[in-house]
């Protein structure tokens, strides 16, 4: 089977609100709904971050949320994997305590929860920051519980988005 590509919330928030805008890139939105079918995942958590907005992104999710596999928080993998990747953050001297509490309520912490449970590729726009104090990154967990990760551009050559004439 395939990868699978579990999307950061922010990779799409930014994309609707910058390069890939609605009105700009309306061929990103139609590729990424039909290249991605079976390979893209937004976790629950994450989806609740993008209806939130209450949005065109959030309207388009809403139209296209068939083109993804939305998973589940309450799996039991998932908690597990969940609290693991917690109790690293907690014992890592290098965060400060906000920056542990701030992760351990974000989308982002089971996002990567899912990945590492399930074998799911992360795709983030964040970068690593191994010295990083104010916050734990995707990136930052991803290497530290081996889990694959892409940004958005890396994605888009491996679903064959192309913009064309």
């Amino acid at each position: 089977m395939d990868k699978q590509y579990a999307l950061d919330a922010d990779v799409l928030i930014s994309a609707s609100r910058g390069f890939y805008a609605f009105d700009i890139a309306p061929a990103f939105w139609r590729q990424l709904a039909v290249n991605g079918k079976d390979r893209l995942i937004l976790v629950d958590r994450v989806c609740q971050v993008i209806y939130a907005a209450e949005d065109q992104l959030s309207e388009w999710l809403k139209t296209n949320e068939g083109a993804f596999t939305i998973k589940s928080s309450q799996d039991d993998k998932v908690i597990e994997t969940y609290s693991r990747i917690m109790a690293a953050v907690e014992a890592n001297p290098v965060y400060y305590g906000s920056a542990k509490a701030a992760f351990a309520g974000t989308a982002e912490s089971w996002l990567c929860a899912h990945a590492l449970a399930h074998g799911h590729v992360v795709v983030t726009q964040e970068r690593y920051e191994p010295q990083s104090r104010n916050e734990v990154t995707i990136p930052n967990i991803c290497r530290e519980f081996s889990i694959e990760y892409v940004n958005l551009f890396q994605l888009m050559r491996l679903l064959g988005i192309r913009f064309e004439t």
